[in-house]
């Protein structure tokens, strides 16, 4: 299999269904993944560590919701498949590849002070 790098700020959600996670990149520091949870897991934790994304985090709990379910809160409840991120942070992972990756980038992260052209997703084909 061939692995191909993506950074996660202009890729779009749709180019990772189907592909296994290899691994993630932030700067130069590369973690292994086996599945897109621990993808989804370390992206939300580093972020999480700059205290100014922190704040914004805390900031957008329970106010990012789809149709039915919050897909960040202070708590777990009426989650389907919660993730805590922090103390008082959880987010919503009951959803396949390409929404996870559409709710994380485009309804959260995007709304929080991180760089996001740090980090790239390497996936196997």
């Amino acid at each position: 299999m061939n692995d191909c790098v993506f950074p996660l700020k202009n890729a779009p959600a749709n180019y990772f269904i189907g592909k296994k996670p290899a691994a993630v990149v932030f700067g130069g520091e590369t973690i292994t993944v086996k599945k897109w949870t621990d993808v989804y897991r370390l992206i939300y934790e580093r972020v999480n560590q700059n205290p100014q994304s922190h704040e914004d985090l805390m900031y957008l709990r329970n106010k990012v919701s789809g149709k039915v379910r919050l897909f960040i809160s202070d708590k777990p409840d009426g989650m389907r498949r919660p993730m805590k991120v922090d103390e008082e942070i959880y987010v919503e992972m009951q959803y396949g590849t390409e929404t996870m990756f559409h709710i994380m980038v485009g309804c959260i992260l995007k709304y929080v002070r991180y760089d996001l052209s740090d980090i790239k997703i390497i996936v196997k084909y």
